[in-house]
């Protein structure tokens, strides 16, 4: 019968390890009929020194051979390849050993007498097992290098550090910081270099959702369970099993949706609103706050519980006029990536720019500075962007933005700066709704409901 050769197959090269010239010969011609490159081994020891010395994408390996058995070359080649699927062969009376070999990493194990469909089917398997791992593992290294954090800043220092010792676990992380100073790129970042990196990173900003959706947002709901939920929801807990569920501005979380945050965390289950079945889930939270949460738990704004909950490992991240250090390295990286996203030609910025930018107090943070970074691109006509440029992006950012301004009273300045805020975003956006949505981390919805409430009109 003849077998459809697999797409590529030619640029597969497979390792055959057996001492029987006999049994090496019939695999390699089932094999080679395919399309793929065979390469010949006869005892332990060569298997070594062919997987070290050649391109291996799959080995067939004998359970006895000579010199170094198959389980010992198993184990060596799983330590030091991992990538490679190994398949072991066995007869009869290695049956033992060949399952053993599983358990121990092997792909998959083939009795004897050898069968030709079965060859090929458990290559073809191995061989996609293989591309999707490289798949994925590009995937990954893609979503690290996005979510990589600049700086070199001694403050910077010591929060890497604490990204990586929190990515090895699997603790409760609480990140603070004022707006913009990036506690989500902190959180993804986490998430990207830990075990659960396989799993969904899942949002959910607290304070952008209204009191009466939040519950369903985070728990989902039945059909049925209010005037408009005319289908069953999954909440974000649900969403986020396996995975990271990052709870943004928990600081602004009311104390009834506390209790039940709290009670999820330390059952580990949820219950959709209108439901009564009790769901599993196996999320890592992670939450993120501008307030002072210990603060607001002597004023009686937040649970002193759930605040020990989640307060296992804190991040402080400075604001950007405590490591000034950092602009250029972090204005120069904002402009190679604008100019590549945006398809504008390549930039740089002028040597008179930089006194501007070190000098200027960045109430918006880090997000501001990329802001006025990709604002910069857009207009400058030039290759080179110059020092009235730069004046002109920042003259949108007012001094009353400043975060530790005090004006009137604290409810009335936070609601001065995010009036603000929201006008800069929508500013150096061009007005765009969309991008400006996502630029502060909400939906549009939630935009318009804000210009509504500060009375911001969008020019026709």
């Amino acid at each position: 019968m003849k077998h459809r050769p697999l797409v590529g197959s030619s640029k597969s090269s497979i390792l055959v390890v057996d001492n029987d010239a006999h049994i090496r010969r019939e695999l390699v011609d089932i094999l080679a009929h395919e399309g793929y490159h065979c390469i010949e081994a006869r005892d332990g020891i060569e298997a070594l020194e062919r997987i070290s010395s050649n391109q291996i994408d799959l080995i067939f390996l004998d359970v006895f051979i000579p010199r170094m058995n198959g389980l010992e070359v198993l184990e060596k080649s799983i330590a030091d390849h991992p990538e490679i699927p190994v398949i072991m062969i066995s007869g009869q009376s290695g049956i033992r050993e060949a399952v053993a070999a599983t358990k121990k990493g092997a792909f998959d194990f083939i009795e004897k007498p050898l069968d030709a469909q079965r060859i090929l089917i458990a290559a073809r398997n191995a061989l996609s097992s293989r591309r999707l791992l490289q798949e994925r593992n590009k995937l990954l290294h893609a979503a690290r290098e996005r979510y990589k954090m600049i700086g070199t800043h001694p403050k910077m220092q010591e929060v890497y550090n604490l990204i990586e010792r929190a990515s090895q676990v699997d603790s409760k992380v609480l990140i603070t910081g004022e707006p913009g100073t990036g506690k989500e790129l902190v959180a993804r970042a986490i998430h990207w270099n830990s075990d659960r990196a396989t799993g969904p990173f899942v949002a959910l900003n607290c304070s952008a959702i209204p009191e009466t959706l939040i519950e369903s947002e985070m728990f989902g709901h039945e059909k049925g369970a209010f005037t408009g939920a005319s289908s069953t929801r999954v909440g974000r807990f649900e969403r986020a099993n396996g995975g990271t569920l990052f709870l943004d501005e928990i600081g602004d979380m009311s104390l009834m949706m506390q209790a039940k945050v709290l009670r999820v965390i330390e059952d580990g289950v949820i219950e959709r609103v209108g439901g009564n079945r009790s769901i599993r889930v196996n999320a890592r939270i992670i939450a993120a706050t501008n307030k002072n949460l210990r603060k607001e738990v002597e004023s009686g704004n937040f649970r002193s519980d759930l605040y020990f909950r989640l307060n296992v490992i804190h991040i402080s991240l400075p604001p950007l006029r405590e490591r000034r250090e950092d602009i250029r390295l972090l204005a120069e990286s904002f402009l190679e990536e604008i100019c590549t996203t945006q398809g504008l030609p390549e930039k740089s910025f002028s040597a008179n720019v930089w006194p501007i930018l070190e000098e200027y107090s960045w109430p918006g943070n880090v997000r501001e500075l990329r802001n006025v970074v990709e604002r910069a691109a857009i207009l400058s006509p030039e290759p080179v962007i110059d020092a009235p440029t730069v004046q002109e992006c920042l003259s949108t950012s007012e001094p009353s933005l400043h975060p530790y301004d005090t004006v009137k009273t604290l409810r009335e300045a936070r609601r001065e700066f995010e009036r603000e805020y929201i006008l800069t975003v929508l500013k150096n956006k061009e007005w765009n709704i969309v991008e400006a949505a996502q630029a502060l981390g909400m939906d549009r919805t939630n935009l318009y409901r804000k210009l509504r409430e500060y009375n911001i009109q969008i020019p026709k």
